[in-house]
């Protein structure tokens, strides 16, 4: 035997050591986890949410809800006898603004620009105020105050539509009392802008107006952020993700179509009190409180109205506060506005008017969760069809309110006989009416 059979064998070689393996993705596909987004009804950047959303929502509504004060000085002071257009310019300023809801699937669509559609928004109709102030027509109110301011509308929807990231249990009395921003400022306005006529004269008016729009709107813009930051993706991808994610078939559901009859039918008549009844109370000589201090006092009463009407949305069927808002605030035009002219009924139509008819939005958010059920796309759009509506609403009311006024006293007393008024308050009531009948059949659930 050899020596070489004897002797032990060779251990094998060592292996090469293993690479330590890594426990991240390679760089090529590793992402980056989101923010945690900060938790709903409660903490600072919910409640700077909804303070920054309320002083938007007074600046960018506070005038178009006081304008009859404007409209009783156009008509009176720079243009007599041009009561049409003038009616056109004030409705359409309103109306316009609704309808520029109809931009609100863009901030679906595109949510990562949206900061940058409120500041387009607000730079136009801060240009279309200040711009107003040198008309030297009444048409020129169309284009100013008409076309131009209700480009605000992109500076007020995001925070109409953001508040449903940032409030879930208490989101009906949060968009209560953002909402309420606009009696705030309806209220604010009307003494802010007779005071400064009086004083200044109009074109330093609406020019302190414009500007003082541009600087509180930029500072309020400064806290209104998403709750849930969103990726940042290209205009392409974006636009295919949308298409991807629409469902239509909500169209099917009676909710939306008894909703569209409710706002549709309420919002042909709310606005024509705020834009007549300076001019209707000049007319019966109303002037303890007068026309400006009513315009005040209705749309004051829509701030603890509306808060009362989105805490009410949260407890009871939708069914139930929207028919009660109705019934009431037609009992209140038909009889206390249409059966007398003197300055107590007025003010208790006044504020009948303002915790009713317009405080009707507060109901919304409620209507909106029902139909929206849990699909997170559908609350703007819905918001922004709502919104259309009622500028659907408002714009013809203008024009049926101008043929209304032609016709003389229909007879009877008070309102009815002592002015040509008659006709107007009785279209009033019965369209406020009749926006509570469909209401009845809204679904719980």
């Amino acid at each position: 035997m050899s020596a070489s059979a004897c002797r032990p064998p060779l251990p094998p070689p060592p292996l090469p050591p293993r690479p330590k393996r890594s426990t991240s993705p390679p760089p090529s596909t590793a992402r980056p986890l989101p923010p945690l987004s900060t938790p709903p009804d409660r903490g600072y950047g919910a409640w700077t949410f909804l303070i920054a959303g309320t002083v938007v929502e007074l600046l960018v509504w506070g005038l178009p809800w006081s304008v009859g004060v404007l409209h009783e000085y156009w008509a009176r002071e720079m243009f007599p006898g041009q009561e049409s257009t003038l009616t056109l310019a004030a409705t359409l300023q309103t109306g316009a603004m609704y309808m520029t809801a109809a931009i609100g699937p863009l901030f679906t669509t595109f949510p990562q620009y949206t900061k940058h559609m409120q500041v387009l928004g607000m730079v136009v109709a801060s240009i279309g105020l200040v711009a107003s102030a040198f008309v030297t027509s009444a048409s020129h109110l169309i284009v100013t105050l008409g076309v131009l301011y209700p480009f605000a509308g992109a500076l007020y929807l995001p925070c109409a539509t953001l508040i449903y990231e940032w409030f879930h249990v208490r989101r009906g009395l949060a968009t209560g009392l953002m909402f309420a921003g606009t009696g705030i400022g309806g209220t604010i306005f009307p003494f802010v802008t007779s005071a400064l006529l009086a004083r200044f004269g109009y074109r330093a008016t609406m020019i302190s107006i414009g500007l003082a729009f541009a600087i509180l709107n930029s500072v309020a813009l400064c806290f209104v952020k998403r709750r849930i930051p969103v990726p940042r993706r290209s205009i392409k991808s974006s636009l295919k993700e949308h298409s991807r994610k629409t469902d239509w078939s909500f169209w099917k559901h009676r909710s939306v179509w008894i909703a569209t009859a409710i706002i549709l039918s309420t919002s042909m008549g709310n606005f024509l009190p705020s834009l007549w009844m300076p001019s209707y109370a000049e007319a019966v000589r109303a002037h303890r409180p007068n026309g400006t201090a009513l315009v005040a006092i209705m749309n004051a009463a829509s701030v603890p109205g509306n808060t009362v009407t989105g805490f009410l949305s949260d407890r009871l069927p939708t069914r139930i506060v929207v028919s009660l808002s109705c019934c009431v605030a037609a009992f209140a035009c038909l009889c206390l506005w249409g059966l007398g002219t003197g300055e107590g009924l007025l003010v208790g139509f006044s504020v009948v008017w303002g915790v009713t008819a317009l405080s009707m939005v507060g109901t919304w958010s409620k209507m909106i969760t029902i139909i929206s059920k849990d699909d997170p796309t559908l609350p703007t759009f819905f918001f922004s069809f709502f919104t259309i509506l009622k500028g659907v609403g408002n714009l013809t009311s203008g024009p049926i309110s101008t043929a209304l006024l032609s016709k003389g006293p229909i007879g009877g007393k008070g309102a009815y006989g002592a002015t040509n008024y008659g006709g107007l308050l009785i279209y009033t009531g019965v369209m406020a009416f009749i926006g509570g009948v469909p209401a009845l059949f809204f679904p719980t659930k």
